[in-house]
């Protein structure tokens, strides 16, 4: 039998409700963060990303759908800001790349965004979230101020690129000793963490730094200094300082 018309014909949905709901959500969500509730913040904005995800995969009137993906965007923007009060950078860098997937010109999130990237030193896509606001007018910042940060994020990347090649000429010009500094770094770690620089281990620590022996693994510091082994987990503090098995 044939499907009846009525069932052949997706139904829109109405997305008032959803919207209606998700903005309670967003408001809910900035009472929090006058209070610096930062993590209730979150919950309530994720709530109302939650919320208006139940229109995805049905038709929907044009207006609605595009209100709906105007409030998600800021609801992402919005949790961006909190991770950002946290200092949860990379959380915060997230949650803005999915507020400008949906809407590439949020300045908010590309400011957002750029102080995260800016936190964790990346300044090279944060000096590009700059400019990108400068192209949007500044969105509400000042051309002064983005001005100054554009010139001082790149004086910072200027650094990083001269510290790097500083690094790197000099590990082209004398490889054997940067790897007696990077050995001699990665086992003071060890040697501070167990406390092996007085008593009878340390003239045997200093032979051992001078004695060639370079191939320092998580095994060889464990049997030369009877350190505990666990379970499933190796050699108790090693992994953590970075030593190849």
């Amino acid at each position: 039998m044939a499907p009846s018309e009525e069932e052949a014909t997706p139904q829109i949905i109405d997305c008032i409700p959803l919207i209606e709901a998700a903005t309670k959500q967003k408001e809910e969500g900035n009472s929090a963060v006058k209070r610096k509730a930062y993590s209730e913040a979150v919950t309530s904005y994720t709530h109302g990303i939650s919320i208006l995800d139940k229109a995805d995969g049905h038709p929907v009137l044009r207006t609605e759908g595009q209100q709906m993906v105007e409030l998600k965007a800021v609801l992402y923007s919005n949790i961006a800001q909190c991770f950002l009060s946290q200092e949860l950078y990379r959380r915060a860098i997230e949650s803005a790349d999915s507020c400008l997937q949906l809407d590439p010109s949020n300045a908010k999130a590309l400011n957002r965004r750029s102080l995260a990237f800016e936190a964790i030193r990346s300044y090279a896509p944060a000096l590009e979230d700059v400019l990108a606001l400068q192209q949007l007018g500044g969105g509400g910042l000042s051309v002064e101020s983005l001005a100054e940060r554009a010139a001082s994020l790149r004086a910072k990347q200027e650094e990083v690129e001269r510290a790097a090649k500083e690094e790197a000429d000099f590990k082209a010009d004398d490889p054997i000793g940067m790897a007696m500094v990077n050995v001699k770094e990665r086992f003071d770690e060890v040697v501070e963490k167990y406390d092996l620089r007085d008593g009878e281990a340390a003239g045997e620590v200093a032979d051992w730094l001078t004695s060639g022996e370079w191939d320092v693994t998580p095994k060889r510091i464990a049997q030369r200094f009877k350190m505990e082994e666990e379970a499933g987990l190796g050699f108790r503090g090693l992994g953590s300082l970075g030593f190849g098995v």
